[in-house]
């Protein structure tokens, strides 16, 4: 992705109103006015779904984390699963269909203490990666963690190998070698499970482990034990269901043993009477969901270098702003300088690094304060190809990457980007965070062949597909914002066309996110440039940003369900956290849509760029509501506010009417278990400047 920064945030003083109704304006390219997206533009329609007074959806049952986890059993020998590479057909895109091979995430306890010194898999080390052979290497990456294994607590490791030879397997042998001994030796089984865990993370105080995991078969399974860090804790945890039907997620909650820190390991594995052990592995994360640019170069968008134009980005609702550790020579900072002192001392700014970083002198040395930095980049759109020109594996390079990251600074998260569906499954797995870009809009180049342009739902295929690859670890996802790169240059007509995304596909792009279930909403790209020649594109990413804010926490600790349906062409989402159910409503409906053969012979004005144009449309919308929640509440979250809502409840199932249009592209509804969700959206979307 080209170098870039952010626009400008001019959105009106913020209200905690009921339905805010703005002045219609002209449209982004300064002709009549038009329908614009729901950036403030145009009124938010009421959302009525009934009549029902009085309605409460009690949980069927409740449950709280009791009993001392530390005197929990532990259980000894290795677990494991592994999992095909995710991929979609129905997408022309260059590549062979990941076919053979896959991810394996093996669990187990130290047997003993020492700095690791070699790992043998199914007897091959996997530092022969690096050494050229024919056909595929061994493994295209790997990991143990920790290095430093401390005898008696959770040891892993993961891999990816496109070796067809797994897939035949029925276990393997594993070893761990360590300066004080064997910490790892025995047998794990290679097996899919049809109830894979979906996601693992912490609550915001790291008092508890927080396991999503849903039944993909089409029979109903039974959850028989939970072990966490190798430690049986299925009588001290919280087990939102046992018995789960076909597609039906849960939520499990396991107190710490003792408080974790940053970078610590964490095993979990999931038992079932009739299949395969889920297992999951990973490293404790920061407890944050960053909001991020990718800001053009030119703005200087970053304190000291343009205040003006860094307060645009914060009052847009941006909290994370990429930046080269290098610097900006033309912008005057060195990026030591504003991650370590000005970054630190600046509400509303943090730091992604570059993927420059461990290429400048002394990094083990360079951060003093990481209380502002988020992660690092290793690499955006990483995996055009899996293999480099020599035959050694892109994402085992990455991969080191990570590790040599992971051991400098252990507590922060290394995360790269992606841009394929093919070849994402590769790369996923080898750091913490994954991340992915697909544009729908702005005749945007695109990884699919010519003539075959994504469809309005593209971005959030791809996007999903990317979380099914990476879980149960998070996903920060990218949504299409403003860059200079898509403009064309025409100098017969007297320079350049501006060719940016409409507000309405700025904010179906954000919410495809969303839905995709990111755990970081990160934007390529942002220019001040093109935020003053259509000021209601800027704000429409500014509504989204602040929408965003309003939920974050939820959408942190949440996961997509599947939970939830809706009629006509639209797209819903149900992400479960521990106290409430977020539902993005995005609409589908096209009366205009983009192809490559119209973007190819639309470049005559700014007028002629094609556009996805919506209908308008009411959809139903009805989440089922899983056994351990109950519904006491229910609110829509808009840019200024929160709207009120009337719900129709039939039993376990809440309906809600969702209006939608060109002007309102997508809904954001909460269902609440108490009134916890509804005070921290408000107080969110009070401190909108």
């Amino acid at each position: 992705t080209p170098d870039a920064t952010t626009p400008d945030a001019t959105a009106p003083d913020a209200t905690v109103a009921v339905d805010a109704a703005p002045p219609d304006g002209g449209s982004p390219d300064g002709g009549a006015p038009r329908d614009a997206g729901a950036s403030g533009d145009a009124a938010v329609p009421p959302t009525d779904a009934g009549d029902d007074e009085g309605w409460y959806v009690p949980p069927v049952r409740a449950c709280a984390p009791s009993g001392d986890v530390c005197a929990a059993p532990a259980v000894s020998g290795l677990v494991a699963s592994y999992r095909k590479d995710a991929w979609l057909p129905d997408y022309d895109e260059a590549g062979t269909a990941p076919t053979v091979g896959g991810r394996l995430q093996i669990a187990g306890t130290a047997a003993a203490s020492g700095t690791v010194t070699r790992v043998l898999v199914d007897g091959v080390d996997p530092e022969d990666i690096y050494t050229p052979s024919e056909g595929p290497p061994p493994f295209d990456w790997y990991h143990v963690w920790p290095r430093e294994a401390v005898a008696g607590e959770p040891l892993w490791v993961a891999f990816h190998s496109r070796d067809a030879k797994w897939d035949g397997l029925a276990d393997a042998e594993l070893v761990v070698e360590t300066t004080g001994g064997d910490a790892l030796r025995g047998r794990f089984p290679v097996a899919t499970t049809p109830v894979p865990l979906t996601y693992v993370t912490t609550d915001a105080d790291r008092a508890e482990l927080l396991v999503h995991l849903q039944n993909r078969d089409g029979r109903a399974h039974t959850l028989r034990r939970l072990r966490v860090n190798a430690r049986d804790v299925t009588a001290q945890a919280c087990l939102g269901a046992t018995e789960l039907a076909p597609g039906e997620a849960t939520l499990l909650r396991v107190p710490f043993c003792s408080v974790a820190a940053a970078g610590d390991a964490w095993t979990v594995a999931v038992d079932f009477d009739d299949a395969p052990t889920a297992v999951g592995v990973g490293r404790v994360l920061p407890e944050r969901f960053i909001v991020e640019a990718w800001p053009s170069g030119s703005d200087c968008a970053f304190p000291g270098a343009n205040d003006a134009n860094f307060e645009r980005h914060r009052r847009a609702g941006f909290d994370t702003l990429y930046m080269y550790w290098g610097g900006s020579g033309r912008c005057g900072f060195d990026g030591a300088t504003m991650a370590n002192v000005t970054a630190p001392a600046t509400p509303e700014l943090n730091i992604l690094v570059g993927d420059d970083f461990l290429q400048r002198p002394s990094p083990e040395t360079a951060i003093t304060d990481p209380s502002a930095i988020v992660g690092f980049l290793t690499g955006d759109e990483s995996d055009g190809e899996i293999d480099d020109e020599d035959g050694i594996p892109r994402p085992a390079k990455k991969a080191d990457d990570a590790r040599r990251l992971w051991s400098m600074y252990p507590g922060l998260p290394v995360y790269n980007g992606g841009k394929t569906n093919k070849n994402v499954g590769a790369f996923a797995g080898m750091t913490d965070v994954q991340g992915m870009d697909l544009y729908i809009a702005a005749c945007a180049p695109h990884i699919t062949r010519f003539g075959s342009h994504p469809p309005i739902d593209g971005a959030f295929d791809y996007l999903r597909n990317t979380r099914e690859n990476h879980m149960p670890s998070p996903t920060w996802l990218y949504a299409q914002g403003l860059s200079g790169v898509w403009n064309q240059e025409r100098p017969l007509i007297g320079g350049e066309i501006h060719v940016q995304p409409d507000p309405q596909e700025i904010l179906l792009q954000a919410f495809h996110a969303i839905a995709a279930g990111a755990k970081g909403l990160m934007w390529f790209q942002t220019s001040l440039e093109e935020a003053d020649h259509a000021p209601r594109r800027w704000d429409a990413i500014a509504d989204a940003n602040w929408m965003v804010r309003a939920v974050r926490e939820r959408l942190r600790v949440g996961d997509p369900t599947g939970a939830a349906t809706a009629s006509g062409a639209v797209l819903v989402e149900a992400i479960r956290a521990g106290d409430a159910i977020v539902v993005p409503v995005v609409n589908h409906d096209t009366t205009a849509t983009v192809d490559d053969f119209a973007c190819a012979a639309s470049f005559v004005s700014e007028g002629s760029v094609p556009h996805w144009e919506l209908a308008t449309i009411t959809s139903d919308v009805e989440v089922s509501v899983p056994p351990d929640f109950g519904v006491r509440d229910v609110f829509e979250v808009t840019p200024r506010g929160v709207a009120e809502v009337r719900p129709s409840v039939s039993g376990r199932r809440v309906r809600l009417r969702a209006p939608l249009s060109n002007a309102t592209p997508v809904r954001l509804f909460v269902l609440a278990a108490d009134e916890a969700a509804r005070g921290d959206a408000l107080a969110a979307l009070a401190a909108r400047p």
